[in-house]
C-alpha cells in the first residue's frame, strides 16, 4: 500500500506526531527525573515509553511499540529484520500505519560532566539517514528524530546539528530551503530530503529535549 503522495494522510500524520509531542512535554520532568545524564539512549527511550504508557492518554490516538522490529522479505521468500526502530506509534491495526521516531544522544558528557562531543555526525549518519534510505518509514512521507541533550545546552546542539546536516546533505538528499528552528521547552526544526531508492519527499521532524529538568 503506498500512501506517501497523499496530502491528506500527512497532515493526519502531523497532528497525530503532534499529539503525541504534547504528551512528552507534559511528562518529560518525570521521564528524566530519575536519569542521569551518562544514560544510554536505549534506557532513556524505554523509560520515555513506559512513562507514556502509565500516561495512558496516549491510547487515544494509538499504540505505542519501544525497539519494534522492521521486517522485509527476500525473493525467496525468507524474512529477515531491516532495523530496529527507537519507537512506533501505530495508527490503526495496519503495521504499514505507523509514525516513527528515531531517538538519539547529543552533547554526551562523561561521568565528570565534561561534554565528550556533540555527537551531531553520528545524528544524522545514524539516524537521519534511515529515513533517507526508506530504512524506516518506507512507504510514508513523514519520520521523527528526538534528540537528548545530556547537557542541557540545547542551543549548542542545535547549532552543532545544523552544521552537521549542511555538511552531509548530499549523503541525506537534503531539499534546498532555510531551516528555520523554534525553541521553547523543547527546540524544535523540520528538514526535506528525497530517498535515494525512489526520489520520493520525506519530511524529518527533529525535536531536542534536555534531559537537565
Amino acid at each position: 500500500m503506498i500512501i506517501g503522495t497523499s496530502q491528506l494522510w500527512l497532515e493526519r500524520i502531523i497532528d497525530i506526531d503532534k499529539a503525541l509531542i504534547g504528551i512528552i512535554e507534559r511528562i518529560w520532568p518525570t521521564v528524566a527525573a530519575r536519569l542521569d545524564n551518562t544514560e544510554k539512549e536505549d534506557h532513556i527511550t524505554q523509560r520515555l515509553v513506559d512513562v507514556l504508557r502509565d500516561d495512558r492518554s496516549v491510547c487515544e490516538i494509538g499504540f505505542i511499540v519501544p525497539h519494534h522490529k522492521l521486517r522485509e522479505a527476500d525473493i525467496a521468500g525468507d524474512y529477515t529484520t531491516k532495523g530496529i526502530l527507537d519507537i512506533a506509534l501505530f495508527l490503526d491495526q495496519d503495521h504499514e500505519r505507523y509514525i516513527a521516531y528515531e531517538c538519539k544522544r547529543l552533547n554526551v558528557v562523561d561521568h565528570n560532566g565534561k561534554r565528550k562531543g556533540s555527537y551531531a555526525g553520528p545524528y544524522v549518519e545514524e539516524g537521519v539517514i534511515r529515513y533517507t534510505t526508506a530504512k524506516y518509514a518506507e512507504k510514508l512521507p513523514y519520520g521523527c528524530m528526538i534528540g537528548y541533550v545530556m547537557d542541557g545546552d540545547k542551543k549548542f546542539a542545535l547549532q552543532q546539528l545544523l552544521d552537521a546536516i549542511e555538511k552531509r546533505k548530499k549523503l541525506i538528499q537534503l531539499q534546498p530551503g532555510k531551516i528555520e528552528a523554534t525553541d521553547g521547552y523543547f527546540t524544535e526544526f523540520t528538514s526535506s530530503h528525497l530517498r535515494n531508492t525512489d526520489n520520493t519527499k520525506i519530511e524529518v521532524r527533529h525535536r531536542l529535549f534536555s534531559m537537565v529538568v
